[in-house]
């Protein structure tokens, strides 16, 4: 029988529509013992923090119908979670809007892709 007073690891919620770089984020994540939840629409994002109540919410800013309101309600909703917004590195603008909306950490997809075992370890693990 499993010990359920054991610390676990935070799960984190990847809201994106990207299949490619969310199975890229999904098996990192397990390979290293994490768990990554996706769900692929900004309306689904508030259910999803709700429901898995993760440690960070990756999310991805190329997703069409996130507007500067939305980033800014997933904030609200993640309740202190870490939100890590990841686009483009050339949508200054649209790396401008996550931070402004108070994302926590916001870079572009290749910083993300270059550090996400260590940006797991860092704001998942215990």
């Amino acid at each position: 029988m499993e010990n359920t007073d054991e610390a676990k690891p935070g799960t984190a919620l990847l809201v994106s529509t990207d299949l490619i770089f969310s199975t890229k984020i999904t098996g990192t994540a397990r390979a290293v013992g994490l768990q990554v939840e996706v769900v692929g629409s900004v309306e689904g994002a508030a259910n999803g923090i709700q429901s898995t109540r993760p440690r960070c919410v990756l999310l991805d800013l190329g997703l069409a119908s996130l507007t500067a309101k939305r980033m800014q309600e997933i904030v609200e909703a993640a309740d202190g979670a870490v939100v890590l917004a990841f686009g483009s590195h050339v949508d200054t603008a649209r790396l401008q809007q996550a931070r402004d909306a108070g994302c926590t950490e916001v870079m572009p997809r290749s910083r993300l892709s270059a550090e996400l075992p260590q940006l797991l370890d860092q704001y998942l693990k215990p």
